[in-house]
């Protein structure tokens, strides 16, 4: 895997965050990449670091955007 461009990484976690944020019943991986049309092993990691940040949350299968 190689290294991201400088904000990359930043600009991938709001992607992420914006999709969530962009629905009221919240996502699953699988529905995030697919849309994304990213790894869903990618997708989780990002998942993780927005949960760590407080700006994400999962509730069942779904990942909601934290408010």
């Amino acid at each position: 895997m190689g290294r991201l461009q400088e904000g990359e990484r930043q600009h991938k976690e709001r992607q992420v965050e914006g999709l969530l944020r962009g629905t009221w019943f919240g996502l699953r991986e699988s529905e995030i990449a697919q849309e994304l049309g990213w790894e869903r092993r990618t997708v989780n990691n990002y998942l993780r670091d927005l949960e760590r940040e407080g700006r994400a949350y999962k509730e069942g299968r779904c990942w909601l955007a934290d408010e």
